[in-house]
């Protein structure tokens, strides 16, 4: 739990807005005895907190992201070959919810899980979800995630992997699953953007992966125009959102390679 919690704040501090905060704080340290030096700093940070909350610029980074792995086709009608189970991966759960009584899956999970739904009512394979409590949480996500298929979307989930506190740790324990019951190759299911980092993780397990990818950070005809340059939360998230999986990736690839 210490070490989830001390990466996850790095991750905070490296990606917008802290890492524009601590720019700006560095701005105000120069400042002091370099007030040119200081402002240009604080200028920069402005600049980079203006770019990145335009919803175009966090629509194109999630794009070069996106683009690793096109969809499935929506008249899919059975599994590819050699493909015998649907992983989905948890992203993050809705705690204390009050109108349900205690924690459900978050808004993100609930993507993934109408996606895995759908596929297995379109291809018939048994479902395999992944997510644990990375900060001590009662229930494993995993838990969650499979009342959610079978009360919201009528699906049918064989595995429950509720120890992962990271996607590497997805990858891993859902292995051990899969290859007891000797399975190889699966449709894993995860929003487009995470899908690069997923798969690797997966594949450097010995599970080979078709990607299945949804929740594709889509921009509606709202910011088509001059919304879409206008800086706003939304934008800010999707650019923070791109560039922390950036950082993920690279992170993944120093650490497990």
């Amino acid at each position: 739990m210490i070490d989830t919690l001390w990466t996850t704040v790095i991750a905070l501090l490296l990606v917008p807005p802290g890492v524009i905060i601590l720019v700006g704080v560095l701005g105000l340290l120069l400042h002091v005895k370099r007030p040119w030096a200081g402002a240009a700093v604080i200028g920069i940070g402005i600049a980079a907190l203006i770019a990145l909350s335009l919803p175009l610029t966090g629509h194109e980074l999630m794009t070069g992201l996106e683009v690793y792995a096109p969809p499935l086709s929506p008249s899919l009608k059975k599994p590819g070959k050699n493909i015998h189970a649907i992983v989905v991966l948890g992203s993050g759960r809705y705690a204390n919810a009050p109108e349900y009584g205690g924690d459900t899956v978050g808004s993100t999970d609930l993507v993934r899980l109408r996606y895995a739904a759908w596929l297995q009512h379109r291809t018939g394979l048994p479902i395999l979800v992944s997510g644990g409590s990375p900060f001590g949480e009662a229930a494993p996500e995993a838990d969650l995630m499979r009342k959610s298929l079978v009360q919201d979307f009528g699906a049918h989930v064989k595995w429950v992997e509720g120890k992962s506190r990271t996607t590497w740790e997805n990858a891993r324990y859902s292995r051990t699953l899969l290859v007891a019951a000797g399975i190889r190759h699966v449709y894993l299911v995860t929003n487009a953007w995470h899908m690069r980092r997923a798969a690797w993780a997966f594949e450097t397990n010995g599970i080979e992966v078709t990607p299945a990818p949804t929740g594709f950070a889509t921009l509606g005809a709202k910011y088509s125009g001059l919304l879409g340059y206008i800086p706003s939360a939304m934008g800010l998230e999707l650019s923070a959102t791109a560039l922390r999986e950036r950082l993920g990736f690279l992170w993944y690839n120093i650490t497990h390679s």
